[in-house]
């Protein structure tokens, strides 16, 4: 069975080779995920050696800030390693100069971006995504985003506008991202039924990314097995695609426990655990696995 790791971070600390954008710092000092990045490394090398303990056999690098809207720290990784790491990218959907970078990061591999204002309805009142929603269903391009509640009826309209575009609901759709430091919120599934109502769109997947972090318990994390089934009841595992938030979640269970709880999930067949382990990851981003031969000679070449 094949395990994709839907959602990975990576980045090297702040160096004059590889220089964090400017104010980064200043602005996130008082801020927990600086406590994950300051001074620390999580280059590719450290995540592949990572990935191979918790049984991975290749994820997608999402970018964790340090280096903005540029893409090409993740891209390297992605060109170093092919049949190892995918790409989901963040774009400035302000700046001119972004429909060519798109283009650019798109050709180069990318497979989608996170488009983490697209929970803002006054955004959406501005069409400041028009553009860039266009452009993602032209190039095929998969959209990532976090979901806000009460669910903005102008996000629905997106769907249904731009039916050739793969939506994907980060982190189970609950509203945040995982919580940093066991600051689990009381009641984290009270948002769900929400969640589960926007599965009637063909075009929406799920991310069950981060879902430890949301348990009371420890391994395996019964206390999800239900709000899990109800995913996989309304989505189908054809739908939804697990991942870790590695290196995210560090501080509360291990890479190991991140990948395995959903075998201990009770009615998960073989054939669910291998659509969301992995190839509903492959069909909704659009990234086939490669042929080694074909990965040899892009080595050689480069």
């Amino acid at each position: 069975m094949e395990i994709l790791d839907a959602q990975i971070h990576c980045w090297l600390t702040d160096h004059p080779s590889r220089p964090w954008i400017p104010g980064y710092r200043k602005n996130h000092r008082n801020q927990a995920q600086f406590l994950i990045h300051a001074g620390q490394s999580a280059g590719p090398e450290t995540v592949l050696i990572a990935m191979a303990e918790a049984g991975v056999d290749a994820g997608v690098l999402t970018p964790v800030g340090v280096y903005g809207d540029i893409n090409g720290f993740e891209l390297d990784a992605a060109q170093r390693f092919p049949r190892k790491f995918g790409v989901m990218g963040w774009i400035d959907h302000l700046s001119t100069t972004m429909e060519q970078q798109l283009r650019d990061d798109v050709a180069r591999g990318m497979l989608g971006v996170r488009l983490l204002g697209l929970r803002e309805p006054e955004r959406h009142a501005r069409r400041e995504f028009d553009w860039v929603l266009r452009l993602c269903e032209e190039l095929g391009a998969a959209v990532s985003f976090s979901l806000a509640h009460p669910v903005d009826p102008q996000l629905v309209d997106v769907f249904q506008k731009y039916s050739g575009i793969n939506f994907v609901i980060d982190h189970l759709g609950v509203g945040q991202a995982p919580p940093l430091l066991r600051a689990t919120p009381e009641e984290p599934w009270q948002t769900l039924p929400a969640v589960l109502d926007l599965a009637k769109f063909s075009n929406v997947s799920l991310k069950l990314t981060g879902a430890p972090s949301l348990s009371f318990d420890e391994f395996p994390f019964r206390d999800l097995w239900d709000p899990i089934a109800r995913i996989l009841d309304a989505y189908g595992p054809e739908r939804v695609m697990w991942g870790s938030d590695f290196t995210r979640t560090n501080g509360l269970h291990s890479y190991w426990e991140a990948t395995h709880y959903l075998a201990e999930v009770p009615g998960l067949d073989t054939a669910a655990l291998e659509q969301v382990y992995g190839r509903t990851l492959r069909r909704i981003l659009r990234w086939p696995p490669l042929d080694p031969v074909a990965v040899r000679n892009h080595r050689r070449a480069s």
